[in-house]
């Protein structure tokens, strides 16, 4: 099954549990500039924007914002029912609706703001959603994707591969890190300027910095092609990548870097 398929893309966010283990992994290792406030920077939002979020999973990001006194329309869209209850049972203050990126149940020129924050490349067909993107968009409306670079935590997957060879099983991490491919900076300036006619690409770089193996263990095993595995198959394969990450940790721990993309566009 591909790590871009509807079905897999279903099982790993049927909840936000997953989701919030990476999130408080981030969140608590890492080091350097913070997204929000890049994000932010970036929208430079005035507060009367109509704002749709695509992708919205838990709808931190839109909640985010109406806890801040956003006073236009805030409406975050996930495919996940899970995420969708979880969502409208945390941020009373905003619309969450279950749809497709590529089928988006609202009409001609809806909003003046759409981001993508993490997702296109969970997205089946990328330029089909973007076009939708486009269509909901007010002329004049900007959209701001966010997505993993190329060489994201290249260091951690450096250990998975070396481990791949003694236990196969692992293999499914390394494809579910291929569908990032989906859509990252390499090719997501020419998807989007071929739906809006504009682009522009600009990087966040930070890290993570991990004190001992555990965190970096609880972060691989949130993810689906671990999960899958039979209770004694994930065991061993724990245990093969702890013996791999063992020497990666000096005093001041190991350090992983990421850069992400914020990819922009105008609706003209």
């Amino acid at each position: 099954m591909s790590a871009n398929s509807p079905a897999e893309v279903a099982a790993q966010y049927a909840t936000d549990r997953n989701l919030r283990i990476r999130r408080e992994t981030h969140e608590r290792y890492g080091v350097g500039p913070d997204l929000e406030p890049a994000v932010d920077r970036l929208l430079a939002l005035h507060g009367d924007e109509a704002l749709l979020d695509v992708g919205t999973g838990p709808g931190n990001f839109p909640g985010r914002l109406g806890a801040r006194g956003h006073r236009g329309r805030l409406v975050g869209v996930d495919l996940s029912p899970g995420m969708i209850e979880h969502a409208t049972a945390s941020h009373p203050g905003v619309e969450f609706v279950q749809a497709s990126a590529d089928a988006l149940p609202f009409p001609d020129g809806t909003f003046d703001v759409l981001t993508a924050r993490h997702m296109l490349y969970h997205v089946p067909n990328v330029p089909a959603a973007l076009a939708e993107f486009a269509r909901v968009l007010r002329p004049g409306g900007r959209f701001l994707a966010v997505t993993n670079a190329s060489g994201y935590m290249s260091e951690l997957w450096d250990v998975v591969a070396k481990v791949v060879p003694d236990e196969s099983a692992l293999a499914g991490l390394l494809k579910s890190r291929a569908g990032s491919a989906v859509f990252s900076e390499l090719n997501g300036e020419a998807l989007v300027r071929e739906a809006f006619g504009n682009v522009h690409v600009e990087f966040l770089d930070n890290a993570l910095v991990f004190p001992s193996p555990g965190p970096v263990l609880a972060y691989l095993e949130s993810m689906t092609a671990l999960q899958r595995l039979a209770a004694q198959d994930r065991t061993r394969v724990r245990a093969a990548l702890g013996d791999a990450l063992a020497s990666r940790f000096g005093a001041g721990g190991w350090r992983v870097s990421k850069r992400m993309a914020f990819t922009r566009a105008r609706k003209g």
